[in-house]
């Protein structure tokens, strides 16, 4: 008699550990933003031809967009105009993306605040996480670019400072944000508005020394006017921010990193309540 062999199940595929809530480390915080960022990515990707290059494809078209009607139609005379705009673009994109999406990150991913040890503060980071992806995406792309154009410069090294200060900025506005949109729904709206300002009053198609001082002076207290500017320094070699401006932006992100982490670590435990 023969016997008849049983199949030996496959093992369990890996699945996110969640911690306790209340004490997530930083390696766990680091592993749940990794999981959630290529989820998010693979849902959004899913069954579309170009998949991760579409983020690419659009801020081209906004790049050829700018560059017909400001660089032909209205000559700026903005040497290597192209790069120029297209290292705004970038940084303004990862922005703007970023913010307009941790309004809604709580709203959008409520069965998983539902959760009664899932740690909900990840869910801001992962939405300024994702479009960071696309700058990684980008880059390669800006670099071919800028090399063409003018050549690459030692002060590339220093990009990863200006990502770094950027992230530290944007954290602490997601966490304040997000939290917000929780008992108030028109917080996201009021986002969107904030962001269309805030796109002309940051040097992405113009150049800041083309501004009337007082007019500049005002401009400078938009954090993203030096973080713009401090991209086209360590990418194009140009003259970059003063240590003072560097500063103010530094100032101005702690203080809303601060405030943002103590504002949703105070409103998290009514989220469940009000979602």
């Amino acid at each position: 008699m023969f016997e008849r062999s049983v199949p030996t199940p496959a093992p369990p595929a890996a699945e996110l550990v969640i911690p306790d809530a209340r004490a997530v480390s930083v390696a766990a915080f680091s592993e749940i933003v990794a999981h959630l960022v290529r989820r998010a990515m693979d849902a959004e990707h899913r069954m579309t031809i170009l998949g991760w290059a579409w983020p690419l494809v659009r801020q081209l078209a906004q790049l050829a967009t700018l560059v017909f009607i400001f660089g032909s139609v209205i000559n700026l005379h903005i040497p290597h105009f192209p790069v120029y705009v297209f290292s705004g673009l970038v940084s303004w994109t990862w922005f703007s993306t970023g913010t307009g999406s941790a309004a809604t990150s709580l709203l959008d991913e409520r069965h998983l605040v539902f959760q009664p040890r899932f740690p909900s503060i990840v869910l801001p980071i992962v939405a300024i996480a994702v479009p960071l992806v696309d700058v990684a995406l980008a880059l390669p792309v800006l670099l071919v670019l800028a090399s063409f154009e003018g050549g690459l410069h030692w002060t590339l090294v220093l990009l990863p400072a200006v990502v770094v200060l950027q992230l530290y900025l944007m954290s602490g506005i997601a966490w304040l944000v997000s939290a917000a949109s929780v008992f108030f729904r028109d917080v996201p709206n009021v986002v969107a508005v904030a962001l269309q300002v805030i796109f002309y009053m940051s040097p992405v198609f113009y150049r800041l020394k083309s501004v009337p001082s007082h007019y500049g002076n005002i401009l400078k207290l938009n954090p993203m006017t030096t973080v713009i500017e401090g991209y086209r320094a360590v990418l194009l070699d140009q003259p970059a921010p003063s240590f003072t401006r560097f500063g103010y932006v530094g100032g101005v992100a702690t203080i809303l990193f601060v405030a943002g982490f103590i504002f949703f670590r105070r409103r998290a435990a009514s989220f469940v309540d009000s979602l």
